[in-house]
């Protein structure tokens, strides 16, 4: 059964904008560096997770949790409320594009493509030790979950 879980602690990252620069008549789309070595580190701890598996194939189901840093300039009271999941994030980076980064990061190391992922649960939350912990599963076509 495929099935691959891993946490990363570290500032999660959301996929930027690709940046364009034009060289001899030609335009190059390319990815900034800070995408590239954190989309790096995440395929890197993927792979050692992975334990010389092959990319999963067929549907797959991911569950990404993002631990958000809780803000410093925060009162006690506030930071508690943090902590405890009674305040959600609503800061950037959007959800969204940090699935992204950790979809392309994860490409050829835990499956062939993310196009294979039929499934998709993603949460942010505000931790004391940020990070993002990912669950990849086979998606059992029977039951419509994993």
């Amino acid at each position: 059964m495929a099935l691959l879980t891993f946490a990363m602690n570290g500032l999660p990252r959301g996929q930027g904008r690709p940046r364009a620069v034009k060289r001899g008549g030609f335009v190059s789309v390319y990815k900034d560096e800070k995408d590239r070595k954190y989309e790096a580190s995440v395929a890197k701890v993927a792979e050692t997770a992975m334990a010389g598996r092959d990319p999963f194939e067929g549907p797959l189901s991911l569950s990404v949790r993002f631990r958000m840093p809780i803000p410093k300039s925060s009162n006690k009271r506030v930071k508690t409320s943090m902590a405890a999941g009674e305040i959600p994030p609503t800061t950037k980076p959007d959800t969204s594009n940090m699935v992204k980064s950790i979809e392309d990061a994860m490409n050829g190391v835990a499956f062939v493509d993310d196009a294979q992922i039929v499934r998709l649960f993603a949460s942010k939350i505000y931790a004391e030790v940020p990070g993002v912990d990912v669950r990849v599963e086979a998606f059992d076509h029977q039951g419509g979950g994993a």
